[in-house]
């Protein structure tokens, strides 16, 4: 029975980051510079897919609140030269960081962080007021019953930003997907 749930669980991660990768060069995001990735905890899949098969050229920084989860990933990346050159990992409260969000294309936040509604839209107002004009955010929601997992972000709690598209999956995945940019003025 594990080793199902395993399989199972390791094919809708494969899956997200396909749907991932799929909006987002639908959205004219093929290749990002640089690209944030915020709450990826110890083992940030979809940095290490995201990195190795759909960005090959673009340079990751991983942010986790999480210091022990971070020492995790770094030993983890440690493993191949090359995506350790391109695959940073920061600790701290992603509420702090200000000016280093103008520095990335695409920031992606996991569905873990804002574990409310209220903590959700304020993370998401904090990162649109520093993010780069014309920076892609995708952000990981939910919708019907998986939403007892994860908070579920609607079109009127992402206000200032342009809403590119809502995906909700019908397959094994689990998380939707919100892909917003802030427009350019």
């Amino acid at each position: 029975m594990r080793e199902s749930l395993i399989n199972l669980c390791g094919h809708a991660e494969g899956l997200l980051e396909l749907e991932f990768a799929t909006i987002l060069n639908e959205s004219g995001v093929s290749q990002p510079r640089k690209v944030a990735f915020v709450g990826s905890g110890p083992l940030p899949l979809t940095s290490f897919i995201m990195a190795t098969h759909h960005m090959k050229l673009t340079h990751f920084d991983n942010f986790d609140i999480d210091g022990a989860a971070n020492d995790v990933a770094r030993q983890i990346v440690a493993s191949d030269p090359e995506l350790e050159k391109r695959m940073k990992f920061e600790t701290g409260d992603i509420m702090e960081v200000q000016e280093k969000l103008s520095e990335y294309d695409c920031i992606f936040l996991a569905a873990l962080v804002g574990m409310s509604k209220v903590d959700k839209v304020k993370i998401l107002g904090h990162i649109r007021k520093y993010m780069k004009e014309g920076g892609v955010l995708l952000v990981r929601s939910a919708k019907g019953a998986r939403a007892f997992l994860y908070t579920v972000i609607e079109e009127q709690d992402v206000l200032g930003f342009e809403l590119l598209s809502i995906h909700h999956p019908t397959n094994d995945v689990i998380n939707s997907v919100v892909l917003l940019r802030k427009p350019a003025f």
